[in-house]
């Protein structure tokens, strides 16, 4: 059976992500409320969608809880990054990635219990300087 995910948020961090799974094969539904982002991400991914989720039952009319794997890519905002949490949480998705956009947020993700943490400056950071020792 092929992996399914779901990614709420497609700036940049949330648009890599689809993009590369859906080049691996991966089915992808992407949501972001920016629908000039949403028509983006609907070249490559399986289907994309315009929706505002900070609204209480945005989320609640999708399957959400038929994906393997859930990822927010939402890290400017706190609030609606808990919300997605939650959402993907009580929906039964296995495995939850969230973009933390700072070290206060890394820690209200992790008391959530979300599987990942990605700080992409961060990680980002140790990448380039593995890199630069590789080149030395």
């Amino acid at each position: 059976m092929k992996k399914q995910c779901i990614i709420i948020g497609l700036g940049i961090f949330g648009m890599s992500v689809a993009k590369e799974l859906s080049e691996q094969g991966i089915e992808v539904l992407a949501i972001d409320r920016n629908i000039k982002l949403v028509e983006k991400a609907s070249n490559f991914v399986t289907k994309a969608l315009c929706i505002d989720i900070t609204t209480i039952d945005a989320l609640q009319n999708l399957p959400i809880g038929d994906f393997d794997i859930g990822v927010i890519g939402i890290g400017e905002d706190v609030s609606v990054s808990i919300m997605a949490v939650l959402a993907m949480q009580e929906a039964g998705v296995k495995h939850v990635i969230a973009k933390a956009g700072d070290k206060l947020h890394k820690r209200v993700l992790e008391k959530l219990g979300v599987n990942e943490i990605v700080l992409p400056e961060e990680y980002v950071g140790i990448l380039t300087a593995k890199n630069i020792l590789k080149q030395n």
